[in-house]
């Protein structure tokens, strides 16, 4: 009935390029995760051509801010921790290290 047709509807609206998107946020919330930092408000990404914003805070009320091109491959960002860069580089790097470091803990 209306609510399948409904959710294709909404399926219809979703960004294309929504991997890589949730790529880049997945790999930003790795980078803070590593650096030890509580997240009070995980990143919120929005895409705009080629470019991934996302903003969010620490528990500190440190703003996140993080910036993506995925114009480029591989796609490149930026995190910035409250004025501080601690992140420039690659968004498959920090996903493949995610990845490993999985494995290795083995829960």
């Amino acid at each position: 009935g209306t609510l399948a047709g409904c959710a294709s509807q909404l399926d219809g609206l979703a960004p294309v390029g929504g991997a890589a998107m949730t790529g880049v946020k997945a790999a930003a919330t790795d980078v803070l995760l590593r650096n030890k930092l509580g997240i009070m408000e995980a990143p919120v990404c929005t895409q705009v051509a080629k470019t991934v914003s996302c903003v969010g805070s620490l528990t500190d009320g440190a703003p996140i801010s993080v910036r993506a091109d995925i114009g480029v491959s591989p796609h490149t960002m930026t995190v910035t921790v409250g004025g501080d860069v601690i992140y420039d580089g690659g968004v498959q790097k920090i996903l493949d290290e995610a990845a490993h470091a999985t494995d290795g803990v083995g829960g």
